[in-house]
């Protein structure tokens, strides 16, 4: 019985959590550091690997 309410005020709470986890993250960081390569001045570029398929949250 007592596992059963665990589990769901494990459920309740992470329902309100506000932090953003780090596949959330992940779309903008790319945004961000692909623009700051837009702008680097070096010859030599870093390219990204693109995000794995799935992974993308926006929507």
């Amino acid at each position: 019985m007592s596992k059963a309410r665990w589990m769901k005020n494990t459920v309740e709470e992470a329902a309100t959590c506000t932090t953003k986890m780090p596949w959330e993250r992940g779309l903008r960081r790319q945004a961000m550091i692909t623009r700051r390569l837009e702008t680097e001045t070096r010859s030599v570029k870093i390219s990204l690997a693109p995000l794995p398929e799935g992974l993308c949250l926006a929507g």
